[in-house]
């Protein structure tokens, strides 16, 4: 870790050979032949203890989590890596998967169930259905995590909105169990997206554009949708985008909601930015940049600009249309 306004040159770090690195932000973690070995941020409980600063190279340990302990301490001194089978960060919430369980760091109640308030930054079990052993960890920027065990998935995090799709708004406290298949996660602050399989799945707060488009039958701005619920397009979707503005991708077009404004692009974009000057939208096709500098007929008329200084990926994915009644 370097920040420049304070160090010209590099150090090495007083730790062992690192196998593996993990980051999110500004909290790392080694995956080294004598343990894990976290530096950086850990404000939240990121390395499952709590620091004012930024920390040097230090050896994490387990004192919540007995089995996870008792593993450890029984590898050999120089195959404790061993101990570890994946490992997830996003922001500052850090799952770490083991043979014997996987824990938990960073205020991770929703995950864990309830925690006393003195040892909320360490470590923590997550609890999981009886006989569940996770094999790979899915996370999201907004705190959804997803478990898989072969073809079978649990789900918890913030279920504020009913953003988790379960049905139900309630505060969560471990994982349960999914009734759909999760293939990624499209994530916002109120709701998500869940690509399964060939359909997008949405649940939440229904946010503006969502319910301009007609996409989410029966829904209205703010209403909450508890269940995972498809997208209804007309056609076959090869990309998508959504938080306060909606995109998709469909042969030969970009379909656009935003602010009240509906526009295609005659064209198949794959990113799409703010133009700031202009306070338009810019699409993208193999590299080159194309603003909208009007609607005609529901189409956007454009000109080739400059790229954006911020600018989107559109995810590619592969949705069918929805049968027609």
């Amino acid at each position: 870790m370097l920040d420049t306004d304070y160090h010209a040159a590099l150090t090495r770090a007083r730790m062992p050979r690192a196998l593996e690195v993990y980051s999110a932000w500004f909290t790392l973690i080694a995956r080294t032949p004598k343990g894990l070995w976290g530096w950086g941020a850990c404000y939240n409980g990121e390395l499952g203890f709590q620091s004012s600063g930024f920390v040097d190279p230090t050896r994490l340990t387990f004192p919540a989590c007995p089995k996870v302990a008792e593993l450890e301490a029984s590898l050999p001194p120089w195959e404790k890596h061993r101990m570890v089978t994946d490992l997830s960060m996003e922001r500052w919430q850090t799952f770490i998967l083991t043979p014997v369980g996987i824990v938990a760091g960073a205020d991770s109640t929703w995950y864990v169930g309830p925690v006393e308030e003195e040892n909320r930054h360490l470590f923590h079990t997550v609890a999981v259905p009886a006989g569940f052993v996770p094999d790979h960890i899915m996370q999201d920027l907004y705190d959804t995590v997803i478990l898989s065990m072969g073809d079978r998935q649990v789900i918890s995090g913030d279920n504020r909105y009913g953003r988790l799709g379960l049905g139900h708004e309630n505060e969560m406290t471990g994982f349960e169990e999914l009734p759909f298949r999760v293939d990624r996660i499209i994530p916002d602050f109120s709701f998500n997206v869940f690509l399964s399989d060939r359909q997008l799945l949405f649940a939440g707060e229904v946010p503006r554009p969502i319910a301009q488009s007609g996409l989410l039958s029966g829904y209205s701005e703010g209403d909450k949708c508890l269940t995972a619920t498809p997208l209804r397009f007309r056609e076959r979707v090869k990309g998508f985008f959504c938080d306060y503005d909606l995109i998709w991708v469909t042969e030969g077009q970009t379909h656009m909601y935003s602010r009240d404004k509906h526009y295609s692009v005659p064209f198949e974009a794959t990113i799409f930015g703010g133009r700031w000057v202009s306070g338009s939208w810019a699409f993208s096709i193999t590299g080159q940049w194309f603003e909208v500098t009007g609607v005609a007929d529901g189409v956007a008329e454009m000109v080739e600009c400059e790229a954006p200084t911020l600018h989107y990926e559109i995810i590619p994915v592969d949705v069918d249309p929805w049968p027609e009644q």
